[in-house]
């Protein structure tokens, strides 16, 4: 199975979206396609869906760490 994520999405959340994936989606989508898209919807929830066809399999609340900068 592949997974595209969102740009917007940071790369050290990379490995725990792929865990959490594997682990709930055994099987491609009714629509046949094993693609999944990984999207931003708001700072801290993710969507998970069918890259082809957009259906909806969950949506995780993700801890974004933001670091500061004081100058």
């Amino acid at each position: 199975m592949k997974i595209a994520y969102d740009p917007d999405i940071s790369a050290t959340l990379y490995s725990s979206i792929k865990e959490v994936v594997k682990e709930s989606i055994k099987a491609p989508c009714s629509c046949g396609c094993d693609e999944i898209y990984v999207s931003l919807q708001d700072k801290n929830r993710i969507d998970v869906k069918c890259y082809d066809c957009g259906t909806s399999f969950f949506e995780l609340e993700v801890e974004v760490n933001e670091e500061t900068v004081d100058h």
